[in-house]
């Protein structure tokens, strides 16, 4: 009765579960934003990015911190520790920035702290367009962000809704400037006139006989209209209408970004669910807004792109299916060998239990149902049918030795709580040091290793008090002897005796030959590409641009249109995002010369091919574009990728603070292209420049004719400006009214603009001033040393040459350098993984010492991993995979899986030479006891696991090193345990007799 209250409760914990793609991991990053307006990137970099950076490198568990200064922008990155608070974190940089604001440029705004969350990527992004055309997308604007945007936000689980795209209106003023010479008028006349109109006086209390009113002195513009029955006077006191010297017009604000579907402008809404809301019950909702949009609205054409749902959806449901695929198999395994239908019913009862007990432990730990916590479970699966299949074994053969059924239950479970018990120990010991990893291998091996435990352990529960009452209960009045082995498993069983024999005949060059190749096989991981995660398969990519030319975002537009074109036959979709961007919850800088795209393909050929294509066009229209192609975001990418080179050489200046000229850096950059050839450097941060244009004003001469620098100034301003005016105000809708030049470049406005002094006299504009152009960075980038310029690669070759070139350049030139990137990272993360299994080993070494009472027999298990850690090894080098965090973490758990059938024969072993029988006689009959259950084990094992290898999505190619780091040592970990065990349990018995 107990059993089924503990399967009630964890059908309840089920129920309760939250569905999610990985685990509810804080993003270890903050982002200090700034803006500040007409300051150079230098300027920034001095006066305001340094002292913060400095300020924050005290923030608790830092890992790193970098700044990019920008004209008029910068921001400052902080990277910290997986695991750290980021509540506290986010308190504690804003209560740095608080202390240092009063040193900070008083005109300064105070800089922005966004804290970086897996909300922050979207789970859907809206595409509203009108079927129409780009004709009324004024209007279209108009309806998305004053209804469409609250309706959206109404949507239960709907955190943040983020608009791009949208048209704004404005009413723009023209002056004429040959009326406004002829009658003696400045534009700043204009200016003055629509601002006195536009006050509002307030209102007065007056009374009224017996009544009291509140008079409203003065009114508000409304409209454009109002705004053309104004006059104004002339010096000599004319009045003038403002329609006769200048053109007044409704139209829409200047454009400085637009978005595209396909090559269609359009709008696009950002769709942010809350943090505690289900994807899986937010998107039904969603849709079923959106076709009621659909319907109120016909005119309109409603599309969702990018929907990260689908990737859950697809994740969940393939490990779903994986671990159902891997039951079934596992069900057959026993059917085959077993040749009977009752025993794979009892295990078909044991597998379901032990998963549903198991979810008391998630839902006690707080963990979801997401890709990692599936695949523990997993992994768990094969565990839990060895423990049934071996005591279902061990059980039939206490029968066969004669036993009734009721001892033979009893005396056969009694005998295997021993090994079974320190099986589970020495699995679950590995996961210890895991579980308190630090860095990206302990967010990501935390839960696999509590879901592992809690299977497991609900498994052994399960399999002692559950099991034996099964069996028990279902063969209590069978008068049948126990069924005779069927004729595969003899035919098996006669091969292994076959194979025995001949390794017992050459005893030691068996064992010498075979230790030898566990040895040597483990030089295979020296083969293997060593990076942190695997490479995750999209069929979806983002291309950013930057075109490093002062063009207008007109120009962007119609360069990105060309884009499309050319590769209109590669991919099934596409988004653009250009110019600046709309969206309130950004942290990626947006100018009028970059865009991003959005392209999702058909598939991997295709989105191979459409690479490859659109880097040969730039390299062929734009070869001085910089472009970066990478996966579209993810809440996976968002937590563990970080987009950087696999290694980067960051220059610096000798003199504190200073940027490296870039008439020295070219050079390097050449040296480098040059000597370097296999490695493709290229130039990294800090290391692009453009053309920058400054006027520097002719003082001498503005003293000499009795000029005001402040009043030339505002001349310059209102001449290549638009400048803001006032606003029109009605009923919480906003119209700026902007007085507006004629279209032309500024040089022409320069040359036919003048300059007048107390209205009588006039000076031509370009007597006072020049224009210069020159070369400077584009960006200027910083870290905890200081501004440094970088030469990067994505090539993963080894890295010695290029940093001994790298250091001798710097000291021929009187510069610093540093190096940084991903194999640094890389490094760090295999030394822990190293660490991990050396302290998983001594553990396991320590629990086999306490359960053999012996300081020797723990031996045998140590002498099989080399053999184990080979076989994953091989399996990876031939599958193509890469040596990384995942297939550490299978090494790590292959540790914990192998050691059970070693123990499990050195335990018969033991028992046997208890009885009597002699050490060889032990080893020969004990090998015939374990041979089924050994093999069984190792076969649901690996065919629970085999299902991911043949899955697909992001789950799949995440899980897909670990599997195949498990089934490889688990495959050469069988063929260890039959033939290589005996071996080592008999020279170490004999070393230890002698």
């Amino acid at each position: 009765m107990s059993f089924f209250v503990l399967i009630l409760a964890g059908v309840i914990a089920f129920v309760s579960l939250p569905v999610s793609l990985l685990p509810d991991i804080d993003v270890p990053q903050i982002v200090v934003k700034i803006n500040y307006p007409n300051t150079s990137p230098l300027q920034l970099e001095q006066n305001v990015l340094r002292p913060l950076r400095e300020s924050l490198l005290t923030v608790a568990h830092l890992r790193d911190v970098q700044s990019e200064a920008s004209s008029e922008t910068g921001k400052v990155t902080l990277w910290f520790e997986y695991g750290t608070q980021m509540d506290l974190a986010y308190i504690e940089v804003n209560e740095k920035i608080d202390r240092l604001t009063p040193s900070l440029p008083r005109d300064l705004l105070r800089p922005q702290v966004l804290r970086i969350n897996t909300s922050d990527v979207p789970i859907a992004r809206l595409q509203i367009n009108s079927k129409a055309g780009e004709e009324g997308h004024l209007e279209l604007s108009a309806l998305v962000d004053k209804v469409l945007k609250k309706r959206l936000e109404a949507i239960e689980g709907v955190s943040l809704v983020d608009l791009n795209g949208l048209q704004q209106p404005t009413v723009v003023i023209t002056p004429i400037e040959s009326r406004l010479k002829a009658l003696g008028l400045k534009a700043e006349n204009i200016q003055q006139t629509i601002l006195q109109a536009n006050q509002e006086l307030g209102s007065v209390s007056v009374r009224d006989g017996q009544y009291r009113y509140y008079l409203k002195l003065g009114e508000r513009l409304q409209s454009a209209s109002e705004i053309a029955r104004l006059t104004l006077r002339n010096p000599e006191g004319q009045a003038v209408p403002l329609t006769e010297i200048a053109h007044i017009k409704d139209t829409i604000a200047q454009v400085q970004g637009y978005h595209l579907l396909g090559r269609q402008a359009g709008i696009v809404i950002n769709l942010h669910k809350q943090a505690q809301a289900r994807m899986t019950e937010l998107m039904p909702r969603l849709r079923e807004s959106i076709k009621q949009f659909e319907a109120d609205y016909p005119k309109v054409r409603f599309e969702i792109t990018q929907d990260q749902s689908y990737l859950l959806d697809v994740a969940i449901s393939n490990l779903t299916l994986d671990l159902v695929l891997g039951g079934v198999l596992a069900f057959l395994i026993v059917l085959v060998f077993l040749g009977s239908w009752q025993m794979p019913m009892l295990i078909g009862v044991i597998l379901p239990s032990s998963l549903v007990l198991s979810f008391i432990v998630f839902y006690l730990f707080g963990i979801s149902l997401n890709i990692i916590s599936l695949s523990g479970l997993t992994l768990g699966l094969g565990m839990t049918i060895d423990n049934a299949i071996i005591l279902f074994d061990h059980i039939g053969y206490k029968r066969k030795e004669g036993l009734p059924i009721l001892e033979a239950c009893v005396v056969g479970t009694m005998d295997m709580i021993a090994p079974l018990v320190s099986s589970a120990l020495t699995t679950l010991v590995v996961f210890v040091p895991l579980a308190f990893l630090s860095g990206m291998a302990g967010a990501l091996s935390y839960e696999q290793a509590v879901a592992v435990g809690a299977i497991l352990g609900a498994s052994v529960l399960v399999s002692f008090l559950l099991l034996p009452l099964l069996y028990l209960l279902l063969f209590r009045n069978s008068t049948k002897n126990i069924k005779e082995d069927n004729r595969l498993y003899k035919y098996i069983l006669g091969g292994y005796k076959f194979v025995y024999a001949f390794f017992f005949r050459y005893k030691a060059v068996s064992f010498v030959g075979l230790l030898l190749a566990g040895v040597l096989g483990m030089n295979i991981a020296w083969w293997l590409p060593v990076e942190i995660l695997p490479r995750l398969e999209q069929e979806d990519i983002i291309l950013e641009i930057d075109w490093r030319e002062p063009i207008e975002v007109e120009t962007n537009q119609q360069r990105i249109k060309e884009v499309l074109k050319q590769a209109s036959s590669q991919y099934k979709l596409t988004e653009s995002d250009i110019g600046i961007t709309q969206f309130w919850l950004q942290n990626e800088e947006t100018t009028l010369q970059r865009a991003k795209i959005y392209f999702l393909c058909a598939s991997q050929e295709a989105k191979r091919a459409l690479q490859k294509t659109l880097r040969q066009y730039f390299e062929q229209h734009f070869p001085s574009a910089e472009i970066q192609l990478y996966n579209a975001p993810n809440a996976f990418e968002l937590l563990f990728k970080q987009n950087k080179p696999y290694w980067e050489a960051r220059f610096k200046n000798s003199l504190p603070n200073a940027p490296v000229p870039d008439s020295i850096f070219r050079p390097i950059t050449r040296q480098f292209q040059q000597k370097l050839l296999a490695y493709r450097i290229e130039q990294g941060q800090g290391t692009h420049t453009h053309t920058e244009a400054r006027l520097v004003l002719e003082r001498e001469k503005m003293l000499q004719y009795g000029i005001q620098e402040n009043a030339f100034m505002k001349h310059l301003q209102n001449l290549l400006g638009n400048e803001k005016i006032t606003d029109l105000k009605q009923f919480g809708e906003i119209v700026p009214i902007r007085l507006q030049e004629t279209n032309k470049d500024f040089q022409h406005k320069l040359q036919n603009a003048y300059f007048t002094v107390d209205s009588l006299k006039i000076y031509p504009t370009m007597d006072f001033v020049r224009v210069e152009y020159y070369q400077d960075y584009q960006k200027i980038t910083a870290d905890k040393g200081g501004i440094y310029h970088a030469l990067q690669t994505y090539q993963q070759k080894p890295i010695t040459e290029a940093q001994h070139l790298a250091k001798n350049i710097a000291t021929a030139q009187n510069l610093r350098v540093d190096f940084a990137g991903e194999y640094k990272e890389n490094e760090a993360q295999m030394w822990a993984m190293g660490f991990v299994i050396c302290i998983s080993i001594a553990l396991l070494y320590f629990i086999l010492a306490i359960e053999f009472e012996s300081l020797v027999l723990p031996m045998v298990v140590m002498l099989t991993l080399p053999l184990g850690f080979a076989g994953s090894f091989l399996f990876l080098w031939l599958a193509g995979a890469s040596l990384n965090l995942m297939a550490g973490l299978g090494l790590v758990v292959m540790l914990g899986i192998i050691d059970n059938e070693t123990i499990l024969k050195i335990d018969t072993y033991k028992r046997l030479r208890s009885e009597g029988l002699s050490l060889e006689e032990a080893i020969e009959k004990g090998g015939k006891i374990c041979f089924k259950p050994v093999l069984m084990t190792s076969l649901t094992n690996i065919l629970a696991l085999l299902p991911v290898l043949f899955s697909s999505g992001m789950g799949a190619d995440l899980q897909i090193p670990f599997v195949l780091a498990i089934i490889g040592g688990l495959s050469i970990g069988t063929f260890t345990a039959l033939f290589f065990v005996p071996l080592a349990y008999y020279y170490v018995s004999i070393a230890t007799k002698s």
